[in-house]
Formats: C-alpha cells, sequence, structure tokens
C-alpha cells in the first residue's frame, strides 16, 4: 500500500503549535508520511484558530489556498474555528472531514478510518464536557526550533466578557504532574536548551487536580529533575503571579526573567465591564513588586484597543499604565465582537478609524520603551540562545528577558546553543553585539 502523506497547517497559538506536533507524532504512527511541501501531501490538516475575526478570515482564506495550489488533496480541518462554527467550514470546496478541540487527540485515527463516502463529515463533540487532559504523545520527531514548548494545561473558565476561548477550550484539564515531567526529561535528552511551559490558561494549572499539585510545584520539580539550562512561563494572567512566584523567579537563575502578563485595558470601568478581575492600581502595584524583586526582568503584555465604551479618558488611563509599567514590549489588538460572548451586544461601539488611529499611538509608545529598555542593556554581556543565521552572517536570538540580541558569526554552527554576547548598539529595540569567545 501507498504510504499517504500528511502536510499540517497551524494558525494561531503556541498551544496550536504543541498539539500540531503532536498531531504530526500520532499520524507518523499509523505510518504516515508527514511532510512540510502541502503541495505534495495527499492530506492536509488545518489547525484553525478563531480568537478574531481577523483570525477566522485568515483560517478561510487558507484553507481555498490550499484547495487551489492541491485540489486533489483532502482538507481536514480542527481546531477552535472547527469547535465554534464546524458547519461553515464545511461548506469550504476541497474540506473533507472538520473536527473540534476535543478531537485532535484521535485525529489521525479518524482520518485513518475515514473514507470517501463518508465524506465531508463533521465531528465535534460538547468540549464543555471534557474533564481529562488530552492524550499527550512524547515528540522526538526532527525540528528546526531552538526551543520546545511543553503544554501543561488546557481550557479556561475565567469568561471575560470579549473572549470565545473558554467556549472553544471547555473547563480547565491538567496534565499529571509525572507526565509533565516525563516530557521535560525527553525534551532534555534531545538537547533543547530552553523550555516554554504553555497552556490556555497556564496559570489555573492543578485547579481541577485533587492532589494539591500547582504550578510552583512543576517550577520546582523541573528544576530538580532536569537540567534544562532556560525554563520560560507563557502568559500568567496578573493574580496568579503570586509573590511566592516572583521570588521562585528571583532565586532561581534558570527561570526566565520575563513575565507576559495581559493587561488589555487601563481603565478601571473598561476593565470590569471586560470581565477582569483586577484594578488598574492592582496591575501596577504587582509591575512594581516584580520589578524590585528581579530589577532586570521584562514585562510584556497584551492590550485591546477600542472595548465598548471606550472613551478618550479610558484610553488615556490605558496610555498612563503602559508609560508607569514600563513595559519591555506590548501587543495591541483592535476590538473583535464574538458571537456568543456578551461584550458583543454592547453599545457604544468604537468607530473602526478611531481603534485604528488609538492602536497606532498605543504601539508607538511600546516601540518607546521597548527601546529604553533595550538601552539599559548595552555593554553588558548577555547570554543569547541563537536561533537563525542570516544570509548576511549575523546570528539572531533572545536573552531569558527575551531582548532581541543579533551579532555577526565568529564561530560555526551556534543554533541551537547559548551564547556570551556583548551589547554594542540599539537598533530600534534589537541590540547589536558581539560575540564573546
Amino acid at each position: 500500500m501507498e504510504i499517504k502523506k500528511v502536510a499540517i497547517v497551524t494558525l494561531g497559538c503556541r498551544v496550536n503549535q504543541y498539539e500540531s506536533n503532536a498531531i504530526a507524532h500520532d499520524f507518523e504512527s499509523l505510518g504516515y508520511d508527514v511532510v512540510r511541501n502541502k503541495k505534495d501531501a495527499d492530506i492536509v490538516i488545518v489547525n484553525t484558530c478563531c480568537v478574531t475575526k481577523t483570525s477566522e478570515s485568515k483560517c478561510r482564506r487558507s484553507i481555498r489556498h490550499i484547495h487551489t495550489e492541491n485540489p486533489g488533496a483532502m482538507i481536514v480541518v480542527t481546531g477552535c474555528y472547527g469547535q465554534r462554527a464546524g458547519h461553515e467550514l464545511l461548506m469550504i470546496p476541497g474540506v473533507g472531514l472538520v473536527t473540534g478541540n476535543g478531537e485532535k487527540e484521535r485525529l489521525a485515527e479518524l482520518v485513518d478510518g475515514l473514507n470517501e463516502r463518508q465524506m465531508p463529515s463533521l465531528d465535534v463533540s460538547n468540549i464543555m464536557l471534557r474533564r481529562h487532559f488530552p492524550a499527550a504523545s512524547m515528540k522526538e520527531k526532527e525540528t528546526t526550533r531552538v526551543r520546545e514548548y511543553l503544554k501543561i494545561q488546557d481550557g479556561c473558565e475565567q469568561f471575560c466578557t470579549y473572549c470565545i476561548v473558554p467556549y472553544v477550550r471547555g473547563p480547565v484539564v491538567s496534565r499529571p504532574y509525572d507526565n509533565i515531567i516525563e516530557e521535560a526529561k525527553s525534551i532534555e535528552q534531545r538537547g533543547f536548551q530552553e523550555l516554554v511551559l504553555t497552556g490556555i490558561h497556564t496559570g489555573f494549572y492543578g485547579k481541577d487536580l485533587a492532589d494539591g499539585v500547582g504550578l510552583i510545584d512543576v517550577l520546582e520539580g523541573l528544576l530538580k529533575e532536569t537540567s534544562i539550562p532556560r525554563i520560560r512561563l507563557s502568559s500568567l494572567e496578573s493574580r496568579e503571579v503570586s509573590d511566592e512566584l516572583i521570588a521562585l523567579v528571583a532565586s532561581e537563575t534558570r527561570l526566565c526573567n520575563h513575565f507576559h502578563i495581559p493587561l488589555q485595558s487601563g481603565d478601571n470601568e473598561i476593565l470590569e465591564k471586560m470581565g477582569r478581575p483586577y484594578t488598574r492600581e492592582d496591575y501596577l502595584a504587582l509591575t512594581k513588586r516584580i520589578y524590585k524583586a528581579i530589577p532586570s526582568a521584562a514585562i510584556s503584555a497584551d492590550i485591546i484597543v477600542g472595548f465598548p465604551g471606550e472613551s478618550d479618558g479610558a484610553f488615556e488611563n490605558t496610555i498612563d499604565v503602559v508609560t508607569n509599567a514600563e513595559f519591555a514590549f506590548i501587543h495591541s489588538f483592535p476590538y473583535s465582537p464574538r458571537e456568543g460572548t456578551k461584550a458583543a451586544i454592547l453599545p457604544h461601539r468604537v468607530p473602526g478609524a478611531l481603534k485604528e488611529k488609538r492602536q497606532k499611538l498605543l504601539l508607538s509608545i511600546g516601540d518607546f520603551y521597548q527601546y529604553r529598555f533595550a538601552e539599559r542593556h548595552l555593554w553588558q554581556s548577555l547570554d543569547v540562545l541563537v536561533e537563525t543565521k542570516d544570509k548576511n552572517g549575523f546570528y539572531q536570538g533572545h536573552t531569558d528577558n527575551f531582548l532581541t540580541v543579533r551579532f555577526p558569526a565568529v564561530r560555526k554552527s551556534l543554533c541551537g546553543k547559548i551564547v556570551k554576547v556583548k551589547a554594542l548598539k540599539n537598533e530600534d529595540g534589537t541590540l547589536i553585539g558581539k560575540e564573546i569567545v
């Protein structure tokens, strides 16, 4: 029998990236050949995102492009968009199967058992009924990445008024502690220098576990059971960054000094409308505690611009928080109403042109603080995890506090290694340096 070729297209977050790797492993276990080129594939898996309307539009365009490029391939759509509105995706030419997030752990088996008479098919279960962490494969496939992600948690129960994620990811489910350590050891054996703990709501890890294990226990276990040089946390909500966590990061050099803490708005009235469980004062007090304990820490944030009812004064309050928090960098998104969320029916919509204007201003302020954060590190010796090498012979990578650093090649084959670099110049927030040999 001819071995079928499978290609996987991933859209959206790091959790999707992790899950796509696990899906690839599952297909290989069944004898499929996983390929990079979509044109060569018999089956193309599209792992989708639906966090904004723009994300969904990108998913649809990608699917149509795949069908045009490779009309003979069967397209299998999975992920958050499939969970939210699989019937929409099933109507796109070339799509043979649509599944949700609850089907990812058995997607390879579903596709393997599908025949032409069953296409197109919709297989989407009620994600709100899921009560176990999806089966996790130990992935040993060769990769060009220099850092590896380890998913420890899925689901979200915060139900912010603007967010569709809890509805498509379901309730919080945590990965068993021993299984986390087992995969971390596998990652260490494969030579990765950085491990990124990720999840849909990472700080809620352990909420559903009867043994009382939490995120701190996972970090302490990874520090004890592995020697991976860097362990990085993905996004955490402000209420989940405890003094205990800050103290642990401050005391352990292997824990990256980078906290990504979504802000979303700096106005208390808007935060309340968003369903965010903190105030601007709470958030700024947290940043001060982090900087006091870890002066070199980088704090980054997500911010939504143009939430319904966001007045000029409310936006100015957001700018005030950005200024006082002195973020290392920010991600800003225009508000996008999601059908089925509470905010979708709120009055006083902000016009698109005004949202665009505010976002442009906010990003320019963010660029200033990113430049200033980088400036503080000039003339220092920095440990850089090298990720790429460009055609001009410059390596590029990141420090533990996620500064971008570029430097000319002196030695060969540095990708995937941690190298000492002296920062000599600041170019728009990117440090240019020289390797210390």
